[in-house]
């Protein structure tokens, strides 16, 4: 008898903790940002004191993104199809062609010249 109560035991204890692991953590329900003047009602899953806006996270986010774009030089580079030949300005190093229609034009020129070369080759295998 005492083994089956013991197991119960167990497994209610199991219970209980795996729903404390899953459950969402809460900071109180009617919290107001602590900032003078500001008056923004807090999440109940925010765990801080103040609001977005002046947790300065949102500083942190723009000064990064400032920093990033500064960083990027523009430079000049001709375009990698034949044909087309014009100049483009690019952040991207590895950029070959100026446009996507270029793009295209140019893999679809590799494809045909590469098929023309399997055709040669099939017809001196013939001959």
């Amino acid at each position: 008898m005492e083994h089956c109560s013991a197991k119960y035991l167990l497994r209610r204890s199991l219970h209980n903790v795996a729903e404390e692991m899953l459950k969402t953590r809460t900071y109180g329900v009617g919290r107001i940002c602590i900032v003078d003047g500001c008056g923004t009602l807090l999440s109940a899953y925010n765990p801080s004191s103040v609001c977005a806006l002046h947790g300065a996270s949102w500083e942190d986010d723009f000064l990064r993104d400032a920093r990033k774009s500064s960083r990027r030089q523009e430079f000049s580079c001709r375009c990698a199809f034949e044909p087309c030949g014009r100049e483009f300005m690019t952040t991207n190093s590895a950029k070959k062609y100026c446009t996507d229609s270029c793009r295209m034009k140019a893999f679809q020129a590799r494809v045909m010249a590469a098929r023309r070369m399997g055709d040669m080759c099939g017809a001196r295998r013939a001959s």
